[in-house]
């Protein structure tokens, strides 16, 4: 079942995110400026349990969000970064452990904004990510800590390689042995997804251009139908001028009947007058 985001920004998933983001400067002091480990341990398991409760709780109460999206993962790399940093500053891990999670963390943020620019979608975290956050994070508590510490394995004795060789190392350093690679198995998966459209995009992008094929259809149909309009509108309009002129030609046509009428009626007229005339001229002759 899908849950519902909302909008929202004061939540309490959102809240422990922002307190987890707090207490990292709180952290980095005390272990790196007054070197008190078990203070900063507790501060760094405190930020570690907002971590495990947060995505839980937002289930939990449908108070999953927009800002909550973007924002708890932002917060866990931010942890990492800082954290990893303050371990390598005090002198707990060797630099390669530090530049193989930074270049980690570098990746997801570009594949991040790559995501959110080519289809405006936002990045999502997956299992294995949290699985690689709390690995990580324990290796930290560990490290802090400095216990518990484990034999050496006596493998190979090197520098950049605590605990392979025959110097002794606590727990932490194998923890984030594997959270590397974990780390860099969940970027591969990441950027495999993250590269490609998400088929719920692709379905909606398809529905929107048949949409936009429909209505464009619908459109031409109507321009079609209205031209049609037109013309008949035009040939009625012909029809009704050829219609008149017809009437017009009848109409001149009775005028000349009626003028050839009343013409021949003055031309009988003026015979009737001229034969009146010449029988009084020939009666008057007979009387002269």
């Amino acid at each position: 079942m899908r849950q519902t985001v909302t909008g929202k920004i004061f939540t309490i998933p959102n809240l422990l995110s922002l307190v987890r983001l707090i207490l990292l400067p709180v952290f980095f002091v005390l272990l790196v400026q007054y070197e008190n480990n078990v203070m900063a341990f507790l501060v760094i398991l405190a930020a570690s349990l907002t971590d495990l409760i947060d995505g839980p709780i937002a289930r939990a109460t449908h108070t999953v969000s927009r800002l909550g999206q973007w924002l708890d993962p932002f917060v866990d790399r931010v942890f990492i970064i800082v954290g990893i940093i303050a371990i390598y500053v005090a002198g707990r891990v060797p630099l390669w452990i530090l530049l193989l999670l930074l270049g980690r963390d570098a990746c997801m943020l570009v594949l991040t904004v790559y995501q959110k620019r080519r289809f405006n979608r936002n990045f999502k975290v997956i299992f294995l990510g949290k699985f690689t956050t709390a690995l990580v994070m324990a290796g930290f508590c560990s490290l802090v800590l400095w216990w518990p510490i484990l034999p050496s394995a006596h493998i190979i004795d090197i520098s950049f390689l605590p605990g392979w060789g025959s110097v002794e190392a606590p727990l932490g350093v194998w923890l984030l042995y594997a959270g590397v690679i974990v780390s860099w198995i969940t970027a591969a998966i990441y950027l495999y997804r993250g590269l490609k459209p998400d088929p719920r995009d692709v379905r909606d992008s398809r529905e929107e251009a048949k949409a936009r094929e429909n209505i464009e259809a619908e459109a031409a149909g109507t321009a079609a139908e209205a031209g049609t309009a037109g013309h008949g509108t035009a040939g009625t309009a012909a029809e009704a001028g050829t219609a008149g002129a017809g009437t017009a030609g009848t109409a001149a046509e009775a005028t000349a009947a009626e003028a050839r009428t009343a013409a021949e009626a003055a031309a009988e007229a003026e015979t009737i007058t001229g034969t009146t005339a010449a029988a009084e001229g020939d009666d008057d002759n007979e009387r002269g």
